[in-house]
């Protein structure tokens, strides 16, 4: 441990609690402010309370971090200490001392030299900017997030006795850091179990769902998207409740223990209530189903129930024994009853967003959602637009401390957990020749028989596939036309039927799938057979596609989105190249705990994606 930087992050820290003291001195000058004010302190103060349980806990662990962890995290550090001040700045601008009157005298004076009058004029006339340096400023916050969560990986029993410390142990009554943000202890669960907080028993408790409860709502297919909308309406109310269902099929019983305990452990770990700091939405449980179970009950609940009604239906019945997990998921606070979307449709069916910042937000989002994937202990396999769930939140008032993000926005979430598995669970390295998915998979592994085993690298480099088609805002794979079924099926809130892609075209049922965009790969003067034969699509993807594409981030990227974008994409695309700087040397990753890989990864991807402005 180099004890230079031991002593730079604890400076940091000090720092951030002598400039954090001067903003809550500000802010509670605000008591008596308009409403507008008011509202962006509370999001400050919010999100300070937060950040204090987290700074407390770091100078307790500090000692036990690896030196590249803590010279990144001292670095997001020094980053939000910047904005922090400059906030800090900003408010004080914003007031004028109010001069007690003349003969006061004791108590009385005190009182009045320390209150002030908002300057309206002057908020009126910087509130844009005050709203974009709060905004920076959590930005910030939120990736300094990500490198504190890493120190839950740490398998030291030190760990859970510093989450279990109060706040200050003098008082007792005050809240430990495992109380104030729960999340941790959902983190911990996964380590041995030797150093974890959470007891098995407590934490599986409520994550078996009945089926029957699922089959009493409504489910409507989300376009574009494997997972699938259910919504409960409450008769006493009216209010409705959304929540999205992933299916995890188990087909070779042999795996069954295995996927059912990865489920389970996935399902406890994502049991938070911070959507929006994770950027994985909050589970609620899952639900193990045979086929012969849901064919069973499909038909004896009638057409009406929105559920399946055989193959006629276009839903294919597996075999009586396979075994489906489904994932239940809630949608996140602040969207209300609206449906969302896929990042796919946004990128298919809307033009691109005015600003740039829209897009770098989507892409912070998703590189965001892939961090923590892999801070739960799992490898996701299926990073592409189509497991990118978006959501209009509207967001009427702060949130609490655990999931600070305030206002109007689209937030993006990842789904699509079909095929995940631990980080160093087994592989069997099987795959598929669907070119669509193929397209978002390194080389390596693509196609049924995969050379390599899977790796966290490999989610790195299909989040780099998809920061390219944000950055040009364009869809790298087509879609036929929905039917006028799945149309009315979205309104009336029922199940669709599943569209024959590509129906009538003479191409077997098992290839009819979606292609790769005749308008990306088109001028690049392919046989024409190349984009129509899903064969020698996927050949010339596997041979060229990654070529073609570090060709597109080259040479078209930094047009759209500017050359730090580019380089960022590019720095995806690379990481399993043995001579990319950043991520080609495997044996740098190979620590105790798995944490360098996941601290190279905000270095070199999530920070410079939080430092790009327009």
């Amino acid at each position: 441990m180099s004890v230079e930087l031991a002593l730079g992050i604890v400076a940091t820290v000090d720092l951030c609690f002598k400039y954090g003291k001067e903003l809550r001195d500000v802010c509670s000058t605000f008591k008596h402010a308009d409403a507008q004010i008011s509202e962006r302190v509370l999001r400050l103060e919010n999100g300070w309370l937060r950040i204090t349980h987290q700074l407390n806990f770091l100078r307790r662990v500090s000692d036990m971090m690896d030196d590249d962890h803590r010279k990144v995290y001292d670095q997001t550090l020094q980053m939000f200490l910047s904005k922090l001040q400059i906030v800090t700045s900003m408010l004080k601008d914003m007031h004028v001392e109010k001069r007690p009157s003349a003969g006061t005298f004791g108590p009385e004076r005190d009182t009045f030299d320390t209150c002030y009058k908002t300057r309206r004029f002057k908020y009126a006339r910087k509130k844009e900017s005050l709203d974009k340096a709060i905004e920076e400023l959590e930005t910030w916050q939120r990736t300094a997030d990500l490198s504190w969560f890493l120190l839950m990986l740490i398998a030291n029993p030190k760990v859970d006795s510093a989450l279990a410390t109060p706040e200050d142990e003098d008082n007792a009554s005050l809240s430990s850091t495992a109380v104030s943000i729960p999340s941790t202890v959902t983190i911990r669960a996964g380590l041995d179990d030797r150093f974890s907080l959470a007891s098995s028993t407590a934490t599986n408790l409520g994550l078996a769902l009945p089926p029957e409860e699922l089959r009493k709502m409504y489910v409507s297919p989300i376009s574009y998207c494997d997972a699938t909308l259910l919504a409960r309406r409450y008769s006493s109310t009216g209010d409705v409740t959304l929540y999205l269902l992933n299916r995890i099929e188990c087909q070779p019983l042999s795996k069954y223990r295995i996927i059912k305990k990865d489920t389970r452990d996935l399902a406890r770990k994502l049991q938070h209530d911070e959507p929006h700091t994770f950027g994985l939405l909050s589970c609620k449980g899952f639900v193990t189903e045979t086929t012969a179970d849901a064919a069973a009950a499909a038909s004896a609940a009638g057409p009406e129930s929105g559920l399946p009604q055989g193959s006629g239906s276009g839903f294919t019945m597996l075999p009586t024994h396979d075994i489906t997990f489904t994932m239940v998921f809630r949608a996140p606070p602040g969207s209300g009853a609206a449906r969302p979307c896929t990042l796919r449709e946004k990128l298919t069916s809307t033009p691109a967003p005015d600003s740039l910042t829209d897009r770098f937000e989507i892409a912070r989002g998703l590189a965001k959602a892939v961090g923590y994937v892999h801070t739960f202990g799992f490898v996701h396999k299926s990073v592409r637009p189509e497991s990118v769930i978006c959501f209009d939140t509207k967001i009427s008032e702060p949130m609490s401390e655990k999931d600070y993000t305030s206002g109007a926005r689209q937030s993006v979430f990842l789904v699509g957990f079909e095929n995940f598995r631990r980080d160093e669970g087994q592989t069997h390295r099987k795959g598929d020749d669907a070119t669509h998915k193929n397209l978002y998979r390194h080389p390596s592994r693509q196609g049924a028989s995969p050379r390599e085993h899977y790796v966290m690298q490999h989610d790195i480099y299909s989040l780099g596939v998809c920061l390219l088609e944000v950055g040009l805002w364009t869809s790298f794979v087509k879609y036929p036309a929905p039917p006028s079924s799945a149309v009315d099926a979205a309104e009336t809130g029922r199940i669709a039927t599943r569209p024959k892609v590509f129906a009538g075209t003479g191409i077997p049922d098992e290839m009819a799938l979606p292609r790769l965009s005749s308008a990306v790969f088109g001028g690049i003067k392919l046989p024409s057979r190349t984009l129509e034969e899903p064969q020698a699509a996927g050949q010339w993807l596997k041979a060229s596609g990654k070529e073609f594409l570090l060709g597109l981030t080259r040479e078209q990227l930094p047009r759209c989105m500017g050359t730090r974008y580019a380089e960022i994409v590019e720095t995806c695309l690379t990481c399993l190249d043995a001579e990319n700087a950043d991520f080609g040397d495997e044996r740098e990753f190979e620590d105790q705990d798995g944490i360098l890989v996941g601290v190279r990864y905000i270095e070199k991807v999530v920070l410079r994606l939080s430092m790009l402005n327009v």
